[in-house]
């Protein structure tokens, strides 16, 4: 299953695709790259997460924005 790297929006419902990998050291070096760049706002969130594919990376997302009590 490759893995996804999204940045999860606080205050909206925007959610912004970094990209997919096959490796997850890959993912994980996105990730953190990510994070370290967008702490400026603190309303974004980067996560970093598997899935079979873009669908249920798109349920997984809605499933961690319910989680988070957001919309």
């Amino acid at each position: 299953m490759p893995y996804y790297v999204y940045a999860i929006h606080m205050d909206s419902k925007l959610n912004c695709c970094y990209g997919s990998f096959a490796d997850y050291h890959e993912a994980e070096i996105c990730e953190r790259e990510k994070q370290s760049f967008g702490n400026s706002q603190d309303n974004v969130l980067v996560k970093l997460f598997y899935a079979e594919n873009k669908g249920h990376a798109a349920r997984v997302l809605k499933q961690i924005r319910s989680e988070m009590g957001l919309k």
